[in-house]
């Protein structure tokens, strides 16, 4: 059920940074609370308690406000996915432990991704711009099997390209999955071995 944010009493001038971390909760909690057609510059700055110019200095459009947001919250993904890929000593162990944290955050909304990915689904530009996204972390991902691992190029691509859209399915389901995410991260884990030796195999 949609809510509707009430606007502020205008308040004191901000500095730059603090104004622009207010923004983006404003952006984010209008997305999740009213819908993808609230997150309008007037609305922004009318629920922020500022004037609709203070936004524009901050983001050129609507669409360029709610990228801004799903950037924080992918970043803080980004930082679980390199820890889960490099892995550990214990290289299974250590992926188990890793994805089972990015499992459980999932469920508890801690990165709200998926519910802000599915508001803006109807925004073209949000949507190439995942797109692009998806393309080029996939690749990060990629060259650290190939360094972390000793994977040839070619194959830390394809295993890349498979694991993230294995590691994108469990934490969409994550929530009403059957099986807890202590049982899905050792399953993942098995995976991304398996496919790791399989490379490796392939190279000698």
């Amino acid at each position: 059920m949609q809510t509707t944010l009430q606007a502020p009493p205008r308040g004191a001038r901000m500095a730059h940074p603090a104004r622009a971390v207010q923004l983006l909760d404003v952006v984010e909690k209008l997305a999740l609370g009213e819908g993808l057609a609230s997150v309008t510059m007037q609305r922004i700055a009318d629920v922020a308690g500022v004037a609709k110019p203070v936004v524009y200095r901050h983001f050129a459009n609507a669409s360029e406000a709610l990228l801004t947001v799903l950037e924080r919250r992918w970043a803080e993904i980004d930082t679980d996915l390199d820890a889960i890929f490099r892995g550990g000593p214990d290289f299974e162990a250590s992926v188990v432990e890793r994805v089972e944290h990015y499992l459980v955050a999932m469920a508890s909304d801690r990165y709200r991704i998926r519910k802000l990915l599915a508001v803006a689904d109807g925004d073209p530009v949000v949507f190439q711009a995942w797109r692009k996204r998806l393309d080029r972390r996939t690749r990060d991902l990629a060259a650290i099997l190939a360094q972390a691992h000793g994977v040839a190029p070619g194959a830390a691509q394809t295993l890349a390209t498979l694991c993230i859209g294995a590691l994108s399915r469990l934490g969409d389901k994550i929530a009403d999955a059957p099986e807890p995410a202590p049982a899905q991260a050792r399953r993942f884990a098995r995976f991304i071995a398996g496919g790791l030796a399989a490379a490796k195999g392939d190279a000698e």
